[in-house]
Order: structure tokens, then sequence, then C-alpha cells
């Protein structure tokens, strides 16, 4: 929810945040079907302080101008429902007196995939954030073909409606295409004001999406807003055989595994950024992997003025001929560093090779921002964790960019740029996992002052462990209720007491932004707190929640 609130202390806001016993109220449980296909639902009561906050808001679900925070997790062996579970969702809101569980179900015998992503987006205009879940196999009954699907949940002022609830996929009326076994639509999502109409549209990535006879080649789809919410009429496929995208559609380049919504140039269309981490696969020995950026319009996606960059046009801007960026654009973000007014695309390659050979260290590229031109491989800066000042040093599967968080944590009015690195060795601990904040300022994003957290780290809570893979997943979000934003980092193989060993319950670490950075808080949510009396919640943070 975007609108500003009267703002209350920062001590209501935190009771509001704080960590709770596993939950053990009142609840109600139900399913939901759509086209034939189950979710399932779970409410649990929980007691909170209402609280109003100020400031910009990426998920905000119940109005109260501060982010819920959306999560997926895996039910456990020991959860009790009807349908078997394949996939979860959970809802932590900072007002609504609940916590919300959404399981996918198996359907044909065949996993669904729910929670492949989740994204939110204010669709239908009514000033609260609805939430976008991906379900990458998930079967269309039409033709049960595992192609994939969306489900949409509006929000409202007691949090998600679920008896609103909508999903869309390749056989939905008006949507293109058609669902085929492995299509993955579902598997990446993005959202934001495409056409300008002051409701969110969304990006949908099929990167398993076969154009003509060329499989996995790769296809994203957008929905636009409306009153009633997303809506298929003037919906837009795109894919590498039109002539308004660069390249052309080949076998396995993935396009669409990856995808951002935001503001690129000054005006008031958010533009769309596209990953095919495996363009060029095999094909050189300076790169791989392809980003695309095409503009926004009033009529949606501008189907010219289109521009990409691969990861060999970046090579030269590595600093070292080692220092190869492998499958480019495995993540994306968009964010303004430099404060100009125009938003430079962030992308990250995990599998990037560094000086040594250090096979997948890492490296994330950072495009500028223009009025007219687009992507250039000669307007970038490359950063590794051989960059000076970048924390950490590169060594074999870091993972240095695996996944990306853009927002502004100073307060000084320049995106700051959050990176994961959940294969980071700590000491002899591998995949314990670590991020790093680099900072923007008046010449972009800069290493000078970055920060680097670990769970090794004073106050960031508990400790780092072999293949913890903490930073695995990172959001930016508005916690707080005041001040600059805040992140949320998921360390979903953390075992907590109790958890059976290799069965960890996950947690999620919070950080609150301030002019000098991130200041971790000392507290944590674990997915063990979130148990109920049916599901039993592992692996929780394997995914955030995103705008």
């Amino acid at each position: 929810m975007r609108r500003k609130l009267a703002g209350l202390s920062v001590v209501t806001v935190l009771a509001g945040l704080a960590v709770s016993v596993p939950a053990q109220a009142a609840s109600e449980f139900r399913t939901i079907t759509r086209d034939g296909v189950l979710m399932q639902y779970q409410r649990v009561a929980k007691a909170v302080t209402p609280m109003k906050g100020t400031g910009a808001t990426r998920s905000d679900f119940d109005g109260d101008g501060v982010d819920d925070i959306a999560a997926t997790f895996e039910a456990g062996g020991n959860s009790v429902l009807p349908h078997h579970a394949s996939g979860a969702v959970v809802v932590r809101y900072s007002s609504a007196p609940h916590i919300d569980y959404l399981t996918g179900t198996m359907t044909l015998y065949l996993a669904s995939g729910f929670g492949s992503d989740l994204a939110a987006g204010d669709f239908n205009g009514d000033g609260f954030d609805d939430l976008a879940i991906g379900a990458e196999l998930e079967v269309d009954l039409s033709n049960k073909a595992p192609g994939g699907a969306v489900w949409i949940i509006p929000g409202s002022s007691s949090g998600l409606v679920v008896d609103s609830t909508r999903r869309f996929t390749q056989g939905s009326p008006g949507v293109p295409g058609a669902s085929e076994a492995h299509d993955r639509f579902g598997l990446s999502l993005a959202t934001g004001d495409i056409n300008g109409d002051g409701r969110d549209d969304l990006a949908v990535g099929a990167p398993g999406e076969s154009i003509g006879s060329v499989d996995e080649a790769g296809a994203v789809t957008v929905l636009y807003g409306g009153v009633d919410g997303l809506t298929a009429s003037g919906v837009q496929q795109l894919h590498q055989n039109q002539a308004a995208v660069p390249g052309t559609a080949e076998r396995r380049d993935l396009f669409g595994r990856s995808l951002a919504v935001g503001k690129v140039n000054n005006n008031k269309y958010a533009d769309l950024v596209i990953g095919a981490p495996n363009e060029n696969d095999g094909s050189g020995a300076a790169g791989s992997g392809m980003v695309t950026l095409m503009w926004g319009s009033a009529s949606g996606v501008k189907l010219s003025g289109a521009t990409s960059v691969t990861g060999a046009a970046i090579h030269h801007a590595t600093g070292h001929r080692l220092t190869i960026a492998w499958y480019l654009g495995r993540s994306l973000a968009v964010g303004d560093v430099n404060g100009d007014g125009l938003g430079e695309v962030v992308a990250g390659a995990p599998s990037a090779q560094g000086p040594g050979p250090h096979i997948n260290a890492g490296l994330v590229a950072v495009f500028t921002g223009r009025s007219t031109g687009g992507l250039s491989g000669s307007a970038v800066k490359v950063f590794t964790q051989a960059t000076p000042g970048v924390p950490g040093s590169q060594e074999d599967e870091d993972r240095f960019g695996e996944t990306l968080a853009v927002g502004d944590v100073t307060g000084d009015g320049r995106a700051d740029v959050l990176i994961g690195a959940p294969g980071e060795a700590i000491g002899t601990k591998a995949e314990a996992g670590t991020i790093a904040l680099l900072k923007g300022s008046t010449s972009g994003l800069t290493a000078s002052g970055a920060q680097g957290f670990d769970q090794d780290h004073s106050v960031v809570p508990g400790a780092a462990e072999r293949n913890d893979r903490f930073g695995a997943s990172v959001a930016i979000l508005n916690l707080n209720g005041t001040g600059p934003l805040d992140a949320v980092v998921g360390s979903p193989d953390e075992e907590v007491t109790g958890d059976s060993v290799g069965y960890g319950s996950g947690t999620l670490s919070r950080f609150h932004g301030a002019s000098g950075g991130l200041v971790p808080q000392s507290t944590s949510w674990s997915g063990r707190s979130l148990n109920t009396d049916r599901i039993f919640v592992e692996w929780y943070g394997r995914d955030l929640v995103h705008r």
C-alpha cells in the first residue's frame, strides 16, 4: 500500500513484529478450488498490536503502511492435511490478527511447484497490495498438462481475501499459447505499472516454453491490472522470435527465467527487464546469458526500442580476463542507485568465473539508467568479491549475486543493492552463506562503505553452520513503518532446536535501515515457531515476496 499514514512509535511497530511462539491458536481451514485445482488454506489467530506506518511499502496486504512478509516453505512429513501438499506459502501480517498458510496440492499425482516465485502488487488500485504466487509445475486440467499456473489473492484491511482468489494458466481464456508439460509458467514473476494507469501489472516467465519446434526457448506473458484486478484483456506474450524482441529463440535459452519491472527512464511507465541466462551457452569463452530491456508505454510493453546486453559484452568491464560472466541475468532488479531519476538495471551472474579460476564465484553487473538508448555493455559497472571494498573473497561456489534486492536502506534518496551469496563458506563451514550491501551514491553504486553480514557476525541471530544457505533469499521491505527501508534475509536450511538433521525449519533474519546502512536485529523468525496443528514448517524462507 503506497498511501502515507500517520506514524506510531517504533516501539509499537516492533511489538507487532515480535517473534511469536508456535501458532496454536484457534484457526479455520478450508480448500479453495479454481479450474478444478485445489489450494489448501489455514488461517491461525495471532495476537498483534495494530500499527500505522509511513513511507513507501512493497508488500502491504493489510493496508497499515507496514509491509507484511510472505515466504515459501515446505509442509513437512508431520503435516496433517486432507490433500498432499506440494509447495507452501506463509504470510505474517503487521496488523491483521492472524497468520495465513497456503499450500499447493498434487494433481494427477504430479507436484505443483506452488511458491516457485512470489510477487506483490496492487492490481486493482484499491490501495491494498495483492499476492501473486507462481506454481511452475501445476497441472492445467483443460488438457492435463503440467505447464504451470499463477494464483492471485487480493489484499484487504483484514489481509488476503482467499475467497476472491483467481488463477491463470496458458489455458485461461485470452492468455496466449497453450499449457504444455514443462513450460514452467509462473517460475518467475515481476510487478509494476507498465502502462501507467495507476494499477500494477504482472509479468510471468515461462522459461520452458517451446517456440515453434525450439524447446525451452522461453516466453514472458504480461497481464494488466484493472478495476477488478488482473485481466487477460490486452495480454501480451513476448519471445525472441518476435521482431520487437532482441535475439532469436534457441534451444534452452530460458528467456524469462528471471524478470524485473521498474522505471529505467524518467517517464511514468515502468519498464520490463527479462533474463535469458542460458543465451549463448557453450558458444564462446567470454561469457553467456542475456538481459533484455523493453520499455513501458500507455499501451503496455512497447514493441520498439528494446535493447539487450550479453555476458560476453561486459567481459571488458570485469577488469580481468579470467573474470567471465557465465549465465548473466540469473537474477535481476531495478533501482535508481545514483538518484538522478533514472533506474539502473542490476543483473546477477552467480555462476560467473573469477580469477584462480574460481568456479561459480559470481558477479553483479549494474547498467546505467538512461532516458533513451537502453542497455549497453559500455555503460556498466561490475562487482565481484574481488572488487576492492566488497566484503568477502572469491571462492568456488560462493554464488555471489544469486539473489538481489534493491531499495533505499540509508535514507539518502538513492537505492542500495543487497546481494546474497548463499554458497559462501564461513571458515570451514561450506555453504553457510553471506550477504553484502553495496550503497548508492551520486556516482552510482559503490563498494565504499559496503557492509557484509553472516551468522557469525555479532547480533545476527544463530551461528554460521554448514549448508545453512544464509542469503538464499533476500528482500528489502518496510518492516518498522518509519525511516529508511529494511531488509529480510532467509536461511532456509537453518536447523533450530528440535529439528531433525537435514530437515531444517529455516529462519528469517531482520535488519533495519539507517543512515549508516543495515542494522541487524537480535531476534529471528524460525519456521518451527510457525508450526500449527495441521502444518509442520520446513525450509522456511526459500523465497521471499518482492516487488
